[in-house]
């Protein structure tokens, strides 16, 4: 079995290569693996499990054909552009980490100054309403997420896709009413290590945030919710990752006169930010808006049994209730000091949670599992190919066919045509 695996790759700054890596293993244990790339370097450990090959999206190679292509789609198009424009070339089945990518989507026209061709594909996707909105939204009337709740963009992204993945039900649901391909929902995979000790310990209390750090993951609201805790002193908070917007992060600490509660690491290697996960006491892992991802950094949260503040919302309000405490998106300042009230007064509670949902984790984040799944979707890829060949000849058909036909008659004729061809 031959599968070729565009993604992102270590030391890239996101999830989804790290998340590549930790499933290669239980992948290659089962296929032959081919990792597509446009970086211009990646982790040499790579090459011990799979053949890495740099691709160009203009001039994809023949050999794509032979076995099954999984495109890997997040929502930061640094990293997921090139990789957009190849699973438009050469159909394959697109792994959705994120499913809402009308922003990524948006900035990619937005770098290239391109106002005409968003507001044409807009128009193509959603009609003079998506194109009115559109301008609003390029000339600064609409927010990203007054963008993102209405538009997905997903019908442009799967266009020529064979099926999809997707790591939660909320991402399946939004993929299933806008694309007309099958979607398969499975859990998102990561390695359980050895079961950790409970993050117990006095204070301060070492509180954890981590990841690609955007305007969605309420870095204010958590600052301001420290500070009005009643024992603020009682805790000191960790950031490590890329910070979209730094200057005001630092004067939101000044503001709120915090700087000795804070600490702002940036980005650190993986070894240490497993050491600090080690040694935190609680992580706040917040999303709103969402875009309908699984969170990468959840599952590394709970393999370390950390007790965690997650907003209930998408992917996380799908959780059980005693893997993770919970926080409600309207009421962020608020619920987020009452938990650090309540941790200060009952750890034990939190320290739980943590092994919780660890426990749940294990159950149900199996790499190995996830990579078999994939598997067998590679295995029926020629099945795939060809109902999406059909479903391409039908539609050609229809429009080729459309000005031979009374108007209110069409679709009807039309659905015989599609029928016909699409039979094995």
């Amino acid at each position: 079995m031959r599968i070729h695996w565009f993604s992102p790759l270590p030391p890239a700054h996101t999830g989804i290569a790290e998340y590549t890596r930790r499933l290669l293993p239980s992948l290659r244990a089962r296929a032959e693996v081919t990792l597509w790339t446009t970086q211009e370097r990646w982790a040499y450990s790579l090459k011990r499990l799979a053949e890495v090959r740099r691709f160009d999206p203009r001039a994809l190679p023949a050999e794509l054909r032979e076995g099954a292509v999984f495109y890997n789609i997040g929502n930061n198009s640094q990293y997921h552009a090139a990789i957009w424009e190849a699973a438009r070339q050469a159909p394959g089945f697109a792994i959705m980490h994120d499913a809402f990518m009308h922003d990524s989507v948006a900035h990619s026209y937005q770098v290239r100054h391109d106002r005409p061709a968003y507001l044409a594909l807009m128009q193509s996707l959603y009609g003079p309403r998506g194109r009115r909105d559109a301008e609003i939204y390029w000339e600064g009337g609409l927010t990203i997420p007054q963008m993102g709740r209405r538009y997905t963009c997903a019908p442009y992204i799967l266009d020529t896709s064979l099926g999809a993945v997707a790591h939660s039900r909320m991402a399946a649901r939004a993929l299933r009413r806008e694309a007309d391909l099958p979607v398969i929902e499975m859990p998102l995979p990561y390695p359980a290590r050895r079961r950790p000790a409970p993050h117990d310990g006095p204070p301060p209390w070492r509180l954890v945030v981590f990841g690609y750090l955007g305007s969605n993951r309420c870095l204010d609201q958590t600052l301001t919710a420290l500070a009005s805790s009643r024992d603020p002193r009682a805790f000191h908070l960790h950031i490590y990752g890329d910070i979209e917007n730094r200057a005001p992060l630092l004067a939101a600490i000044e503001r709120l006169q915090i700087q000795d509660l804070v600490t702002v690491h940036g980005f650190v290697p993986e070894v240490d930010l497993d050491r600090a996960l080690a040694a935190a006491h609680l992580a706040i892992n917040l999303r709103f808006p969402t875009k309908g991802e699984a969170s990468y950094s959840q599952l590394r949260i709970w393999s370390h049994a950390l007790p965690s503040l997650v907003s209930r919302i998408g992917w996380y309000a799908e959780l059980p209730e005693d893997a993770a405490a919970f926080v409600r998106p309207n009421a962020l300042v608020e619920d987020l000091a009452a938990h650090l009230d309540r941790y200060a007064a009952a750890p034990a509670r939190y320290i739980e949670t943590g092994q919780a949902g660890h426990r749940y984790f294990v159950e149900t984040h199996s790499p190995a599992k996830y990579a078999a799944a994939l598997i067998e979707m590679a295995r029926h890829a020629h099945e795939y190919r060809d109902r999406w060949y059909a479903s391409l000849l039908a539609d050609r058909a229809a429009e080729a066919l459309a000005g031979w036909f009374d108007p209110s008659t069409f679709p009807a004729y039309a659905g015989h045509l599609g029928q016909a061809i699409r039979l094995p």
